[in-house]
């Protein structure tokens, strides 16, 4: 029996090579690239994707007792300092059922727990922040800041095709001035990459909130339009993100729901953990108006101490919420100057539209990548219906396409608008009835990846080789230059947790195993590979290669069960059943 597993895995294993070599070549053989390896890249990068530094006087970057760089970016938020401010007031409030100064106290927290991203009225940080941004090619960085960039964004194979003296990474500050930004992107166009590469043209790949400096670059440099060949847009912010449009409006989902505020953000936070339970129950000790107003108080400091004096982030305030936003944040004399910065870019997004298709027009090849299909963190009041991809709406990041509500498609009867592609031979409309991407401005030039959480999109190998297939080949104009390979509509595979586990494979000791356990995970592994080798995804099947892998590799002793144990799974059960039973009871006393 042993022999004949044994036989049967190599086997297996050998059928999945061929036929991930077949279906490869399948693709490849009725479509030949045609790659551009002159014209330079330039990546323009989403929030988090580069870090800012913190400076002491004589201009270095500040340590703490623990060999730690301080940063503006990621935020580092000051957990002694918030627990000073906070924790007294919330044991006040916990014991006499009233807010007993909790809220004040957590808006003065917000102040407090983030010192590093302080600013005055018109947007200039209060201490010494160093932004990043290398006046060099990736082939000229230093190992560690490569090392860390390709970390951010694996485009390793992009360096690979054009040559790393023409990949360029565009560092700016994710919680800075979208003009100053903008203004910095210009001269590294001009008084950098092209000097350096001898350029007349270039690239431009604007990720997340990237986007917003391409909306606002746009407007601001038409004179350069000529000089881009090609804008890849890779889930771009381009009409910013209901978070921070619900944030700045007050319109927080939990302020309004019971349900959202003591059993939903916990466990969308932490997971489905014992640890989510219990902190939901000792959060319903507070009383639901004590706990809300308290949170309202701290979501006002964080939207006070970050949004604000930040016109990046401002340029994250949907269109639709502007006004409003405005009124309540911007009306005073002394935050005139931000208000006016932040009209610019407001007024740089309205002729948006305009202004791509004037770049379009005189030549310049326009795509773009969206995810769909998975809620907004449950901050935001329509977080149940709206589309979207965790953090970004659809509609943003697609230019205004078409998407049913979360849940529901858009009707058998549905007929496309055809707003910009009124091409009877086109369909763009998803197999899943939820998209009409006729009413985006790039109909022919967008693709949609199903299920597909945005801060997990460097973990997707197919959208990171789309995208580097649209940078870099001249072949690949429209959806229907390689349907085969990169079809429109596509499903999402994450593959984090295969790579891990293909490298602990490669890093074990596998002179304890016997030849059946080693022949089952390389099974396991050459059926994750064939599958990586298919750029059509079929998220189902994905998952289960991936749970083999996982289960073949816990059962060799490589890795540790990722699961929960059945003590845990009875546990946060049980928990789960405990809370709901916390809630009832007072919801009664309350009402």
């Amino acid at each position: 029996m042993k022999n004949l597993r044994k036989t049967l895995c190599l086997v297996l294993s050998l059928v999945m090579i061929m036929s991930s070599c077949l279906i490869f070549s399948s693709a490849e053989d009725t479509y030949t690239p045609d790659y551009d390896r002159d014209t330079p890249v330039i990546l323009v990068h989403g929030m988090s994707q580069n870090n800012t530094y913190v400076l002491d006087e004589n201009g270095e970057r500040i340590k703490d007792e623990n060999g730690v760089l301080a940063t503006g970016w990621p935020l580092q938020i000051d957990v002694p300092a918030l627990l000073k401010t906070a924790l007294v007031p919330l044991l006040k409030a916990i014991f006499t059922r009233q807010d007993a100064g909790l809220g004040d106290a957590l808006y003065q927290a917000a102040f407090n727990a983030l010192p590093n991203i302080h600013k005055d009225n018109e947007g200039n940080y209060i201490k010494n922040i160093e932004v990043p941004c290398y006046e060099m090619p990736m082939s000229e960085l230093p190992e560690d800041v490569k090392e860390e960039y390709y970390k951010f964004l694996p485009v390793k194979e992009l360096g690979e095709i054009i040559g790393e003296d023409n990949l360029y990474y565009f560092g700016y500050d994710s919680i800075g001035d979208v003009h100053k930004e903008t203004e910095k992107l210009h001269h590294y166009i001009h008084d950098v990459v092209m000097p350096q590469t001898g350029a007349t043209q270039i690239k431009l790949c604007h990720i997340s909130l990237g986007g917003t400096i391409a909306v606002n670059y746009l407007e601001k440099y038409p004179e350069d339009y000529s000089l881009i060949k090609k804008i890849v847009f890779v889930a771009p912010a381009l009409d910013g993100s209901d978070i921070i449009g619900d944030i700045l409006v007050g319109d927080i989902s939990v302020l309004y729901n019971d349900e959202d505020l003591y059993q939903n953000l916990m466990v969308t936070l932490l997971g489905e953990t014992p640890l989510a339970y219990i902190v939901n129950m000792l959060l319903r000790i507070v009383p639901s108006n004590v706990l809300k107003g308290a949170l309202e108080r701290l979501v006002e400091g964080v939207a006070e101490v970050a949004i604000k004096p930040t016109t990046i982030l401002w340029a994250l305030c949907p269109t639709d919420y502007y006004e409003e936003a405005r009124a309540i944040w911007l009306e005073d004399e002394e935050f005139s100057k931000i208000a006016a910065e932040v009209d610019k870019f407001m007024e740089a997004r309205a002729n948006f539209k305009d202004n791509l298709f004037a770049l379009r027009d005189q030549g310049t090849q326009l795509y773009d990548v969206v995810c769909y299909d998975v809620p907004l963190f449950p901050l935001c009041l329509d977080y149940k219906t709206t589309n979207a991809d965790r953090v970004i709406h659809a509609d943003s990041t697609s230019m205004g396409v078409t998407f049913a509500d979360l849940g529901e498609t858009l009707g058998e009867d549905y007929v496309a608008a055809g707003t910009y592609c009124d091409d009877p031979t086109h369909n763009h409309l998803s197999p899943d009835g939820v998209v009409d991407a006729t009413t985006g401005l790039l109909p022919c030039n967008t693709w949609f990846f199903k299920g597909q959480p945005h801060e997990l999109l460097p973990h997707n190998d197919v959208v990171l080789k789309l995208s580097i297939r649209l940078m870099t080949d001249n072949n690949m104009v429209d959806v229907y230059s390689n349907p085969e390979a990169y079809p429109q509509f596509n499903e999402s595979r994450l593959n984090r947790e295969t790579n891990l586990y293909k490298q602990a494979w490669a890093d074990a000791d596998k002179s304890y195993l016997t030849d059946e356990q080693i022949a089952a995970v390389e099974s396991a592994i050459a059926e994750v590979e064939a599958l990586e080798e298919e750029t059509v995804i079929d998220a189902a099947k994905w998952e289960a290669a991936k749970t083999n892998l996982e289960t073949e590799l816990v059962i060799a002793g490589i890795i540790e069960d990722p699961n929960p144990s059945c003590f845990e799974e009875l546990l946060t059960k049980a928990l789960k059943g405990t809370n709901q039973c916390v809630n009832n009871v007072y919801d009664k006393i309350e009402n």
